[in-house]
């Protein structure tokens, strides 16, 4: 039923795709930062005109169904997101939505486990530049090679983004040194326009650049742009601050794969704090064995931080690391009770916590939460992607399993 109900809706959005001819559909993709990305260049490209976005991070295939339906025709743009799940999972998407824009943030890691290898990654997220028309643009990250790369096998023109000189749209002067935000110098031709930003983290310098270039791209002027960076605000659980009882918490907990690991440590390293916190949960997306992984993340995390915490099942894998001079920072917690009790009783007020993990696996957020008031879920098997300030089950105690006298997983509520 679930089938053919997406077909329906799917075939009503092919329809109605062929009644907005004048309507600039602009795709984003790659392996990380497209709903930022996405948002940005909706930003950008409301200065001057009046469109539409796909909502939250919903970009799965079934999601450009709605997203077209919802397009107006009198609408100058429509920006969608665009998710990758395998190999040709992007066709279907790419035939409905017609690109006349590409933007491709970048390849990484993300998907390892659906493509295997980071060329094969590329293939199907190049799918979209090679859809983009004649008179289209492709909007490509000069910095990663195989975005760059992309370039041979688009029809229409090119506008490249980075930090590289080299790059149509690049960028100097960036900094980023908590509780300072970043900022940095836009460059484009003969236009020069200092970019002052809400978001934690020079590596969301390439989120901005791609909107900035898209807006290039529609002829809307680089100050215009810098004007529509600096109203976003980043999003829940990507790396957005968040104070609770004097500590400011950066929560970067909506994934955990390896290699989104490094640019929220340089941020910790860069940033100015009494003290430091890192707490890290599940890592993902990874070759190798466990333990050297999570031990060589350990080391990593205390070159930067005061104090680093693991949480979660996989927690104590890190124990190699103990033989590292700062061994004695390094803490292991199996369940986030426990390790929200041991910061309840070491965080002082001035302190700065990075939060690190996987969503679905750890729910770090509750970290947070239990800090300013009364919670009483610590299930250790919930799975929801929503997180937990949004969750109904938040002050709801796990009930114990049918026949015994207590759930296998849960606690009594906080006092």
């Amino acid at each position: 039923m679930r089938d053919l109900l997406l077909k329906v809706w799917y075939r009503r959005a092919a329809r109605h795709r062929r009644r907005l001819d004048h309507v600039v559909f602009v795709g984003v993709t790659g392996s990380a930062g497209k709903t930022t990305t996405k948002d940005l260049v909706a930003a950008v490209l409301a200065r001057r005109y009046r469109g539409s976005k796909s909502p939250g991070t919903h970009n799965a295939a079934h999601w450009v169904s709605r997203t077209v339906l919802g397009v107006r025709r009198n609408d100058g743009f429509c920006v969608q997101e665009l998710g990758a799940s395998g190999p040709g999972s992007l066709d279907h998407p790419i035939a409905l939505l017609r690109p006349s824009i590409a933007v491709i943030t970048n390849i990484g890691g993300d998907h390892r486990k659906a493509f295997r290898t980071l060329d094969a990654t590329a293939t199907e997220k190049g799918k979209l530049v090679a859809a983009v028309p004649v008179d289209g643009l492709a909007v490509l990250n000069a910095d990663d090679p195989r975005v760059l790369a992309m370039a041979g096998s688009c029809r229409g023109r090119v506008l490249t983004y980075g930090l590289t000189p080299d790059a149509a749209v690049h960028a100097e002067s960036v900094t980023s040194s908590w509780p300072d935000r970043l900022s940095f110098v836009a460059i484009h031709g003969e236009q020069r326009v200092v970019v002052h930003t809400r978001f934690c983290g020079v590596h969301w310098i390439h989120a901005c650049l791609a909107a900035i270039a898209t807006g290039v791209g529609f002829g809307i002027p680089l100050a215009d742009s810098a004007a529509a960076l600096a109203d976003v605000e980043p999003w829940s659980g990507r790396l957005n601050p968040v104070e609770a009882g004097g500590v400011t918490f950066i929560r970067d907990e909506c994934k955990a794969s390896l290699w989104s690991i490094g640019p929220s440590l340089e941020f910790l390293r860069s940033a100015r704090a009494p003290r430091k916190v890192a707490v890290i949960g599940t890592i993902s997306d990874y070759s190798g064995r466990a333990s050297a992984v999570y031990a060589a993340v350990a080391r990593q995390a205390l070159e930067v931080a005061d104090e680093v915490i693991f949480v979660g099942p996989q927690a104590l894998r890190c124990a190699a690391a103990r033989a590292h001079p700062k061994g004695a920072a390094l803490h292991a917690f199996l369940t986030a009770r426990d390790a929200h009790k041991h910061l309840a009783n070491t965080l002082v007020p001035g302190d700065l916590v990075l939060l690190k993990g996987s969503q679905r696996a750890d729910h770090l957020l509750r970290l947070v939460l239990a800090r300013k008031g009364r919670i009483a879920c610590w299930r250790m098997a919930c799975r929801r992607i929503k997180f937990c300030d949004e969750c109904v089950l938040l002050r709801v105690p796990q009930l114990p399993w049918p026949g015994q006298g207590a759930a296998p997983v849960g606690e009594p509520a906080d006092a």
